[in-house]
């Protein structure tokens, strides 16, 4: 054992024992898997287990910790929470590797057990916000499993090189490399909040590093789109902290590292998704909200000169619509996601030239998919997937599933060659998993005597919150603290879990209360639990995987789900007595809610709907006229709220119409109004992790 200084030996019980721990990371180890995997015997003392951990604590402590290098936690077992370099045999893979490629920097790979949120990914953050059952859920493909005629095929993959090549503070993603392999960029979200895009220069095939430009300033926010076919024409949008000021920039870098900007055109705001210039650089693509930030997106095409835009794809209903895109290499195709109300993702191909949309494959369940890129000879799509990339043949529309190694996560990648990459372990899922805390903020729209509070110092992330409607000193909420989502309770400051779920990073993010007090409702991977509060028992009522979203009928007696089935997202009521389920929306709908006086509201389209018959006369209320809020209205006794993620709280008094802001040092992924005290607000926030981008190189397995 070493920390590159300091050696230490460790006698052979200890060794066996922390290469155990090191092989789980940040797993909890119960009692009886030690028993059974280190002493392989039928009983051992508990006084022989004390006191090997005792041992093994002692060993690892080192003035540089910040927190116990073992965790214990009551009743379960324990956990490692150290980060191993990598066993002798990945640290002779290594070696072997570099030795085949001297200039390449090579360095120890860490294994991680949750990959974290990256900073393009902040955009995800508004799903987890919203509910939407399937957000955060890495949804593992049927088709990876299937190999017969006329169904994709499994190849796996050896990852025969990996290494670390970024190494700031923050959180690193979205790399993209320049058309001619030389440059390559990516985006840096700072702890700080700040959002700069960085430009590196590249060795030929080498990936060694030369020098780097650095796109940045405190007051606003870059966020990296994509470069120009066929060019060093990078194209970034720049917007302002407070989300009032937008714009797409054209950085030149023809003359690296001098470069030369250009303003292309206004925007309204973030969207999900990213821009693309053509390749004469008269027209930009880009999705746009139907009603602001997370609304489902059209795909626009805008004249540079002229300033026409038109609709190449209106965006649905619901769901996201369209999603990521990419242009090929010579510029001639248009390769983007589309994202209905189902949340199935299709792929298609929209050709400039002849104005043709063709739609080259659609995936069987919903995943979030937030990369894209082309095949070196432009015959494919690459379309990352966690522990997989999907392959689409773009003639054939032949689908293959690359799969890739155990612990091996792609999230977004760019081709330096048929078989090497830059990556990044951003996925739709990560954004769950240890990147969200819990804050409380008294006093929110009076700055000067506002306090804001962490609930929590744990480990991992904690999600959805809901206040007891009878106590103030009570909340019930989501955290990951034990492996997996669980439901805790927070009574006059002592947590408590309360349920024992599968250990599985499927996220629990909707809860709701009913008004008496005694239900708690949850959904978690699309099925819908009810802890009772008297009888401290978990009550599964739904196990249909498609629900979400749960909000109390006044009267207790059941509740208003989200539900997509289809293509269709709309709201249903399920009797607690009969188990039925009724629909009440027939054209979309979600993220039900009561006003004061008792009226069901919904959202669609990015408006705030009255339910009146679920169809034509249901009454418009508000549509949202800012991109940069959250088109969800919350509401609360008299007053309405909304926020944005850049950190922005709006409150509107429904009495006098009088309206107060905030800002906040943090990006928002969810707001939870307080039912005792309009003073208070609870809401769910992003914290930067540490996240680097990885250059790997692969072979198929033998």
């Amino acid at each position: 054992m070493s920390d590159g200084a300091l050696h230490k030996e460790l006698e052979p019980l200890l060794s066996k024992l922390l290469l155990y721990f090191a092989a789980n990371p940040g797993k909890i180890i119960s009692r009886q898997q030690l028993v059974d995997s280190i002493w392989q015997q039928s009983y051992v003392d508990d006084n022989a287990i004390n006191r090997a951990i005792s041992e093994l604590r002692k060993a690892l402590q080192h003035p540089a910790l910040t927190q116990a290098p073992i965790k214990t936690h009551h009743r379960k077992g324990y956990s490692l929470q150290l980060q191993p370099l990598g066993s002798f045999a990945a640290n002779k893979a290594i070696a072997t590797s570099k030795a085949a490629n001297p200039q390449l920097p090579f360095q120890p790979r860490q294994k991680r057990r949750f990959v974290q949120l990256g900073a393009l990914a902040l955009l995800l953050l508004g799903l987890v916000g919203t509910g939407f059952y399937f957000a955060g859920e890495e949804t593992e493909l049927p088709l990876a499993t299937q190999q017969t005629d006329g169904k994709p095929q499994l190849i796996e993959l050896d990852v025969i090189s990996q290494q670390k090549v970024t190494w700031f503070k923050g959180i690193e993603s979205r790399p993209l490399l320049s058309p001619d392999k030389q440059l390559l960029a990516y985006s840096h979200s700072q702890p700080d909040g700040r959002i700069r895009v960085i430009v590196r220069e590249l060795g030929v095939s080498s990936g060694k590093l030369l020098q780097e430009v650095s796109l940045a300033d405190d007051k606003k926010l870059y966020s990296l789109q994509s470069w120009q076919p066929q060019s060093r024409n990078l194209l970034v949008q720049v917007v302002s902290k407070d989300g009032q000021q937008c714009e797409y920039l054209n950085y030149d870098f023809s003359q690296y590292p001098q470069y030369q900007v250009k303003p292309l055109t206004r925007c309204e705001g973030l969207v999900f998704g990213n821009a693309q210039q053509s390749a004469d650089g008269q027209t930009l693509y880009y999705s746009k909200g139907s009603g602001g930030m997370y609304t489902s997106n059209g795909l626009m095409a805008e004249n540079l000169t002229s300033g026409n835009i038109q609709t190449l794809q209106a965006a649905p209903s619901a769901g996201l619509g369209t999603t990521v895109l990419t242009m090929s290499a010579d510029g001639s195709q248009l390769a983007y996601v589309l994202m209905p109300e189902s949340n199935k993702p299709d792929i298609y191909i929209y050709e400039p030239a002849s104005r043709e949309h063709r739609r080259i494959a659609s995936l069987p369940v919903p995943l979030l998919l937030i990369g894209l890129e082309w095949s070196l000879d432009q015959q494919s799509l690459l379309l990352p997937g966690a522990d997989a990339i999907i392959q689409v043949n773009i003639v054939d529309k032949s689908l293959h599933v690359l799969k890739l190694p155990q612990g091996v996560i792609v999230g977004e990648l760019s081709l330096l060659a048929d078989n090497q990459a830059y990556i990044s372990g951003l996925t739709a899922g990560s954004a769950t998993q240890g990147a969200m805390q819990l804050i409380k903020i008294t006093r929110p729209f009076a700055e000067d005597v506002r306090q804001i509070s962490f609930l929590h110092n744990a480990a991992g992330s904690a999600l959805a919150l809901a206040v007891s409607p009878l106590s103030p000193d009570n909340y019930a909420f989501s955290a990951n603290w034990t492996g997996g989502w669980q439901l805790w309770l927070s009574r006059s400051g002592k947590n408590v879990q309360l349920t024992e779920l599968p250990n599985i990073e499927q996220p629990i993010n909707s809860i709701s209360w009913s008004g008496d007090g005694r239900y708690i409702a949850f959904t978690k991977q699309g099925n819908l639990y009810l802890y009772d509060t008297q009888r401290h028992q978990l009550i599964t009522k739904l196990e249909h995987n498609d629900v979400g979203q749960p909000l109390w009928l006044p009267d207790n007696s059941g509740l208003i789900l989200t539900r997509v089935q289809a293509n269709n997202q709309n709201l249903w009521q399920f009797d607690l007595v009969s188990n039925q389920l009724t629909q009440l929306t027939f054209s979309a709908g979600n993220f039900a809610q009561y006003d004061a006086n008792g009226q069901l509201l919904f959202h669609k389209e990015g408006k705030l709907y009255q339910y009146v018959d679920g169809a034509r006369q249901d009454i418009v209320l508000q549509e949202n006229n800012d991109a940069n809020y959250m088109p969800v209205w919350l509401h609360q006794g008299q007053q309405q709220y909304r926020y944005s993620m850049l950190g922005q709280i709006e409150q509107r008094n429904q009495t006098s119409d009088e309206i107060q802001y905030t800002q906040l040092p943090y990006q928002l992924m969810a707001v939870h109004p307080d039912p005792h005290n309009p003073e208070v607000l609870y809401a769910t926030v992003f914290v930067t992790p540490e996240l680097a981008l990885e250059f790997i190189e692969w072979q198929v397995k033998e």
